[in-house]
């Protein structure tokens, strides 16, 4: 083939293409009601700056779920470890001897009392809920919920019995004894992490986030870190409060279980023995034995478990139940 048959042969095939081209425009176009509206300047730069801006907001709200991934991850490694030592404190405690667990029962009581005197991390947990309900709302329509004034209010409010708390330099004072002072330093061990944590949250709350929240279109990505640190804060400070509830249980089980021990030996006068658990297998003192049945009442009768009441009843309580 020639030099200018090829160039004819390509011209050709050019046009074709070319025209086969502007019937599939035309066809798009029509099939979407006519050429497009020629767009200023300014709006096509508005479209790029929303781009970018919905761009930049998906990478803030993926760095922010990886940082909170990771030191999250940081804190279940360490409360995977605070757990273990607080089951083997636990456990010391019910190796305690009978008598020593007696003797001071009633202050080891009453320290459970003061480091729990309600559901703490119920508080917390409601607390977080909140801030939870303001992270959603930020991350979403990048604005406060209505009402967050309120929201904060309350979720900060919640605190006041957490931050109630004894420190380790105001803990009550207990009896110059191994056994009352090993209870109370166990229970404030778990008490002072409660604390740190609930204040840490609520200088976020009270502080800082008011105060971005009160222009959230300028302070809108501030708003949101600091949500999520406060959501940390508080999820920190509920985890820590079931340590601390855990605690409080195991010092209750080693005042009141007594299930298959041999007080025998023990002198009971002067003790208070109302709530203290035991079965078949408890040995008492001669002397109290009939009188303990017959203050008792059945709390587990699958099991056998019995429960020194106030008065002794009319009927006695056979422990082989």
């Amino acid at each position: 083939m020639s030099h200018r048959g090829g160039s004819e042969r390509l011209n050709g095939l050019l046009a074709s293409a070319y025209k086969q081209l502007g019937v599939v425009v035309h066809d798009t176009l029509t099939a979407q009601g006519g050429p497009p509206e020629l767009r200023d300047p300014d709006l096509a730069l508005d479209r790029l700056l929303a781009s970018a801006h919905r761009q930049s907001k998906a990478a803030v709200l993926a760095r922010i779920a990886q940082q909170r991934e990771e030191l999250r991850a940081v804190r279940q490694r360490a409360e995977s470890a605070l757990a273990g030592t607080a089951e083997e404190g636990a456990a010391l405690l019910m190796r305690r001897p009978v008598d020593v667990r007696l003797k001071f029962r009633t202050q080891a009581l009453e320290l459970t009392r003061i480091y729990w005197p309600q559901d703490l991390a119920a508080l917390i947990l409601d607390s977080l809920e909140r801030v939870q309900e303001l992270i959603c709302s930020l991350e979403e329509s990048e604005s406060p919920p209505s009402g967050f004034p309120r929201m904060l209010e309350l979720a900060s409010t919640r605190l006041n019995p957490v931050l109630r708390l004894p420190t380790a330099q105001s803990a009550p004072p207990v009896a110059a004894d191994d056994y009352p002072m090993a209870v109370r330093n166990s229970l404030s061990a778990h008490a002072d992490r409660v604390l740190h944590a609930a204040r840490s949250a609520q200088r976020l709350a009270d502080l800082e986030l008011g105060g971005y929240l009160s222009e959230p279109e300028t302070f809108w990505l501030a708003a949101l870190e600091v949500s999520h640190d406060l959501a940390d804060d508080l999820d920190l400070a509920r985890r820590e409060a079931i340590m601390l509830s855990s605690t409080v249980t195991a010092v209750r089980k080693a005042s009141n279980d007594f299930r298959g021990a041999d007080l025998r030996s023990v002198d009971l006068r002067g003790l208070s023995l109302q709530g203290i658990t035991w079965d078949a297998a408890t040995n008492w003192p001669e002397e109290w034995e009939e009188r303990i049945r017959r203050a008792s009442q059945i709390a587990d009768e699958d099991h056998g478990v019995l429960i020194v009441g106030i008065e002794p009843h009319d009927v006695t309580v056979h422990a082989d139940i």
